[in-house]
């Protein structure tokens, strides 16, 4: 198995909107973005593959070393071997990366988040993170572009977080705020046993308007002239955006199932988000 096939049997599931918003891209331009998110997925897991917080942190420490030999030429790990051919091309700096496991290493050390800023903050050192660096391979020509990607990385973990709700709160971590359960009256236990109620789906929905507001800023801050160039990123929001109405259109029973759009539905957003790229 190469390292870029490794990659994908990692984060590529057919239908996925990854999949999609990646399916259109040139060839050297997809591998890399590829690595990118095989290399967040592998390193965000880890909290969830590790019971024994000591393990987990022996796992961050080695991909802190593992990146740090990658920039001097020697990497080891299939994903890092993937990334290797594009570092200095793109000019991608080894901070962020390092960034990236700071972030995963604090949260994989916390179950619970007291506020919102708290929460924010670890979305901005994670998937913000993750969309920098893809924002920096895909190509933009204006600054605000990079308070785009910031945005647009807070608003995909949030979603992220909220989809897979149920799975957090099985394995005992809860990524909503303690401030707003009890702003919203809502148990802590009742997560924790996915017992659904009008005060949860009320919760809930306060969770996907501010998640909105963080897609429509980063829509905000990004440049008329970069627009072609980011259409990858465009294509997942509006995909994952969706996802979210779907969510509320369910009433937000996110202990029952996990939602998904259908392929027909994908293939239309990524046509009008295309679309709509090349005329503004």
């Amino acid at each position: 198995m190469t390292p870029q096939q490794y990659c994908q049997k990692k984060v590529l599931r057919q239908g996925s909107n990854l999949y999609y918003s990646l399916r259109f891209l040139p060839l050297a331009q997809r591998d890399t973005l590829l690595a990118l998110h095989a290399f967040f997925y592998e390193i965000s897991h880890i909290r969830y593959e590790c019971h024994d917080n000591s393990v987990a942190l022996l796992k961050f420490q080695w991909w802190q070393a593992e990146i740090a030999q990658t920039f001097q030429g020697k990497p080891h790990h299939p994903i890092c071997q993937a990334l290797s051919e594009t570092l200095r091309h793109h000019e991608l700096t080894e901070h962020y990366f390092q960034e990236m496991i700071e972030g995963f290493i604090v949260d994989s050390k916390r179950t619970r988040y007291a506020t919102f800023d708290e929460l924010e903050d670890y979305c901005k050192h994670t998937r913000s993170v993750l969309n920098l660096l893809c924002t920096h391979v895909l190509g933009y020509q204006n600054e605000t572009t990079l308070k785009y990607a910031e945005q647009l990385g807070i608003a995909l973990e949030l979603t992220s977080l909220l989809r897979e709700l149920r799975r957090d709160v099985l394995k005992g971590r809860l990524y909503i705020p303690q401030e707003e359960l009890v702003r919203f009256n809502v148990s802590e236990q009742s997560l924790l046993n996915c017992q659904f109620s009008e005060a949860i789906q009320v919760l809930f929905a306060y969770q996907a308007t501010r998640i909105r507001s963080y897609y429509n800023n980063a829509f905000k801050y990004l440049s008329k002239k970069d627009r072609f160039n980011q259409r990858t990123g465009l294509i997942h929001a509006h995909l994952t955006l969706a996802t979210l109405q779907e969510m509320e259109n369910d009433g937000f029973q996110l202990f029952k199932h996990r939602i998904y759009l259908t392929p027909l539905r994908q293939l239309w957003i990524i046509w009008r988000t295309t679309w709509q790229v090349r005329i503004w």
